[in-house]
């Protein structure tokens, strides 16, 4: 189990998962799971987790970690935004798929994709109205979460929302560790209890942080925890 107080490189797991989605056999599973068509695999949930957030079309939205856009294409499809729902992530390798499943689904000037870090948003202050977040913290290790979390406090307005869901450290999530010690999958990551990720978020500037019910996942079976935090 990878433990907190681990040094975890944003840039090099960027760079792994930029590489499984672009090779081989391997990267056309990793397109397909991560695609709007594939999202009921490892997000079964994700349109109940979303609904939470109260998403408009008046909103502006930030997808961190966006990955090749998943979320925001599924989004994008069901919410005529007024402004484009942006999506921001470390590999400029997903970046780029991201923006050609954008264009592959007609949503071409609906949905723009940035290259940047979780720990330095390439945004200007008080942006957003709603950032979401899926499966993206784990590879973030204590001070990245910190600087993460008070990144998303700036970009946020005032009464902001901020979404996350994550894989849920407890001792039901023993699967998971043991398919990483045997396949190699994930990246380096980190798993956090509630009280650990609501802590962050206090201190990050949220005003508080309500538990969302996330339902069954498919893949994989294990605890998942979703919180939504208001700026």
């Amino acid at each position: 189990m990878a433990g907190s107080r681990k040094r975890i490189d944003q840039d090099a797991v960027g760079r792994t998962y930029g590489e499984w989605f672009s090779r081989g056999l391997r990267g056309i599973g990793m397109r397909y799971v991560f695609s709007r068509r594939g999202l009921w695999v490892i997000n079964t949930p994700y349109r109940r987790i979303l609904a939470a957030a109260g998403i408009t079309a008046q909103d502006r939205v930030l997808d961190l970690g966006c990955g090749i856009g998943n979320i925001l294409v599924a989004l994008s499809e069901g919410i005529a935004f007024t402004h484009p729902a942006v999506g921001v992530d470390v590999s400029p390798s997903l970046i780029e798929l991201g923006r050609r499943e954008i264009q592959r689904a007609g949503l071409d000037g609906r949905i723009e994709l940035r290259v940047g870090a979780a720990t330095s948003l390439p945004f200007e202050d008080a942006r957003f109205d709603v950032v979401v977040t899926s499966h993206v913290i784990k590879h973030l290790d204590d001070n990245a979460l910190s600087r993460a979390f008070s990144e998303v406090a700036r970009v946020l307005r005032p009464s902001g929302r901020f979404l996350l869901w994550e894989f849920k450290k407890s001792p039901l999530s023993a699967p998971l560790f043991i398919s990483a010690r045997a396949t190699g999958l994930p990246p380096p990551f980190t798993l956090r209890t509630e009280d650990t990720l609501r802590s962050a978020l206090l201190a990050a500037g949220f005003t508080g942080a309500t538990r969302v019910a996330t339902g069954a996942f498919v893949l994989p079976p294990v605890p998942r925890l979703a919180l939504l935090a208001i700026r």
